[in-house]
């Protein structure tokens, strides 16, 4: 064999075996791109419940917090603000928005504690106006 003939099966020894490592590399990046967007949707799937999702909940209780009856879909949001509400940090966290809205809208903040009782949730709504310290929310 010639000297130009190995240097030539070198060449291609290599090139294969660089294409064969370039492709692990690639699929190992893929695979971690794959785990870093897993990983931050958990995330973002864990953190604090937003005001985004929260005040829309709320809405169908407007009519109980002035003084009516709360309607069944009003006691379904009870429900799901609730099963968001998993920990301390997610209650302040709606409590927050909850805050936000009493500064927008009249209501009787003293009747939001009744909201789990008239439903029949075990939820932990305290009396929240626009005044109220939610480091105090349990």
């Amino acid at each position: 064999m010639t000297h130009e003939r190995k240097k030539n099966n070198l060449r291609h020894f290599f090139s294969i075996k660089s294409n064969i490592t370039m492709g692990l590399i690639q699929r190992m990046w893929s695979i971690i791109a794959f785990g870093l967007l897993l990983v931050s949707w958990k995330l973002r799937v864990l953190a604090a419940p937003n005001c985004a999702l929260v005040v829309p909940m709320l809405a169908p209780c407007i009519g109980f917090m002035n003084g009516q009856e709360p309607s069944n879909l009003c006691c379904m949001s009870v429900e799901n603000l609730t099963i968001m509400g998993k920990t301390k940090d997610d209650r302040v966290a709606m409590c927050e928005c909850i805050k936000q809205v009493a500064r927008l809208i009249n209501y009787d903040p003293k009747r939001l504690p009744l909201l789990p009782k008239k439903c029949r949730v075990n939820s932990f709504f305290p009396p929240i106006d626009s005044e109220y310290d939610c480091g105090r929310v349990r």
